[in-house]
This record gives C-alpha cells, sequence and structure tokens, in this order.
C-alpha cells in the first residue's frame, strides 16, 4: 500500500459496491456492523488488512476501501455511519423554520 499507514489498532473500511452501506472487513468478508470488524493489534494484522484492501482494490466488491485507527472518532466516520447530516424527501418537508 502507497503512502502511510494509520497507527495501530486498524480496521479496514469501504463502502458496499451496490447498496452504498458502510461496510467493515472481518476475516470472513464484509459486514456492516463495526463490531464484527476485524482488528489488527500487530503487524502482523496489518499486513493481513493491507493485504485485504489491495485485494479489495482489484475484486471491485467494495468501493474505496482505505484503513483507520480502530479508535478514530473522526466526524467523517461517524457521518459515514448514521447517514446523512440533512433531511431528505418527507423529513425535509416537516422541519419548521
Amino acid at each position: 500500500m502507497a503512502g502511510k499507514r494509520p497507527s495501530l489498532p486498524l480496521i479496514l473500511t469501504a463502502n458496499d459496491l451496490f447498496g452504498g452501506d458502510v461496510v467493515y472487513f472481518t476475516r470472513k468478508g464484509w459486514s456492516p456492523d463495526r463490531d464484527l470488524a476485524f482488528v489488527a493489534t500487530d503487524e502482523p494484522g496489518a499486513d493481513l488488512l493491507e493485504a485485504a484492501l489491495e485485494e479489495a482494490l482489484t475484486n471491485g466488491a467494495v468501493v474505496d476501501p482505505y484503513l483507520i485507527d480502530a479508535g478514530q472518532s473522526h466526524y467523517r466516520e461517524r457521518i459515514r455511519r448514521v447517514g446523512p447530516t440533512i433531511a431528505y424527501g418527507e423529513e425535509a418537508r416537516n422541519v419548521s423554520l
């Protein structure tokens, strides 16, 4: 993988190719449940995630895979997990000004 890797512990995240949902790499594939994510706590685990990242880029089952610090609480990751920060459709029409 090119570039600097985030600090351990790490997880691999992406978006599902067909539904767009946020997904996390598990040793058995991808899951929308962050609690099931494989967490790399050492260099062999980080190497496994980097190999999974390269495979994800090659086979195209997910979109925009990348490694993040497993403890990361950055707003981008929170928004990815819970959805848009603006109202759409009926929800938007019911907003009082």
